[in-house]
């Protein structure tokens, strides 16, 4: 069996899976902090880009 791991951690996936899309991709996370810290990454980005 393959395991995942979070996008943001890289710690491995359980059950309680946060899907998360950034810049038109989905991504699997860890919790709400990695999805929050994928955000906020993203919005870091954006902002950069403008």
């Amino acid at each position: 069996m393959d395991s995942k791991t979070c996008a943001a951690c890289d710690c491995e996936l359980e059950a309680d899976i946060i899907t998360v899309t950034i810049g038109g991709r989905t991504v699997e996370v860890c919790c709400n902090a990695c999805a929050l810290a994928l955000g906020e990454a993203q919005a870091a980005i954006a902002g950069s880009e403008a």
